[in-house]
């Protein structure tokens, strides 16, 4: 056992979260080495200090909050998986991946496109023409520049772009490909925000489906664009009882969206789960300390509508 262990560890020392050996080992060092004794001297005055200071209660709506923010990443984080798990080939979660994602989707399509070519390539006896040279590429149709390769000892160069090529595709709302573009542009700041409402006004009139919930949620959530959020907002009302993930979201929005439309609507949006107990929560801390005029009273309104808890 080093210094740097025992420094590291001492925090967990003190408040007796070692396992019985480490602690152990701990000890035996501690007093053969005096750094780390004064470090472990340091630490307990600093501990004995805080214990001193008053406990101060958080706020109701800083408890509903972290509440919501601990739910939310319980139900969203990725369960870690073993190492090995890294360097095995799935197949049926890279067909998800690929199911789920227009982009990828393009890609493979790209290279399917590619390998015809190679095999008509080969079939000609490497003769097909090209059918544009690279004087003729315009400048609009290049999406970046991925990589310039000067070959050693040539006046060779090769550059490496992505083009961009317009394309359209239509379909029902309830086409997956449809749903896919959808969501995309639902979830991207980059789009222009009048494609973004047009995108969640579509989802919100297309079949109820998680991944759709999904994606308003993350509107609501991230869009910097206000309109977005109201509509995202409004597609999201009517799952505040079912859905645990929408509620969080709609709370969020009422305790921390900068446009006091969307957090009027969020605060109406949650009268169907006003008796929640984080709901009620945020009510009581809105009702006394908001800024907003209009949502203090509301809030207190909506209290008042409440029956008494005993």
């Amino acid at each position: 056992m080093n210094c740097d262990w025992v420094q590291q560890n001492v925090s967990l020392y003190l408040y007796n979260e070692l396992a019985d050996d480490a602690r152990h080992e701990l000890e035996q060092h501690i007093q053969r080495c005096k750094v780390c004794a004064a470090e472990l001297g340091a630490q307990q005055e600093f501990q004995a200090q805080m214990n001193a200071l008053p406990v101060e209660e958080p706020s109701a709506s800083f408890l509903a909050a972290a509440r919501m923010r601990l739910q939310e990443a319980l139900e969203t984080t990725e369960q870690h998986r073993a190492w090995y798990h890294r360097f095995v080939f799935d197949p049926t979660a890279w067909l998800r991946q690929v199911r789920f994602s227009p982009a990828l989707a393009a890609v493979l399509l790209l290279i399917g496109f590619g390998s015809g070519l190679g095999a008509m390539y080969s079939a000609l006896g490497g003769k097909v023409p090209h059918p544009t040279s690279p004087t003729t590429v315009q400048e609009s149709s290049i999406g970046g520049i991925t990589s310039i390769e000067h070959k050693p000892n040539s006046n060779d160069v090769k550059i490496q772009y992505q083009r961009i090529v317009p394309d359209s595709v239509e379909g029902s709302i309830s086409d997956p490909k449809i749903q896919d573009l959808l969501t995309f542009t639902a979830r991207s700041n980059a789009t222009n925000a009048g494609a973004r409402i047009d995108a969640v006004d579509a989802l919100t009139s297309g079949p109820d489906d998680p991944r759709v919930r999904e994606a308003l949620t993350y509107a609501l959530r991230f869009d910097s664009n206000p309109g977005v959020r109201l509509k995202a907002l409004d597609g999201l009302k009517d799952y505040v009882k079912q859905d645990i993930r929408v509620r969080n979201a709609v709370l969020d929005a009422l305790l921390n969206d900068s446009n006091l439309g969307v957090r009027s609507e969020a605060l109406h949006a949650l009268e169907p789960v006003r008796a929640d107990s984080s709901v009620r929560m945020a009510l009581q801390q809105l009702a006394k300390e908001d800024p907003s005029e209009y949502i203090r009273s509301e809030s207190d309104r909506e209290l008042a509508s409440m029956p008494t808890v005993d």
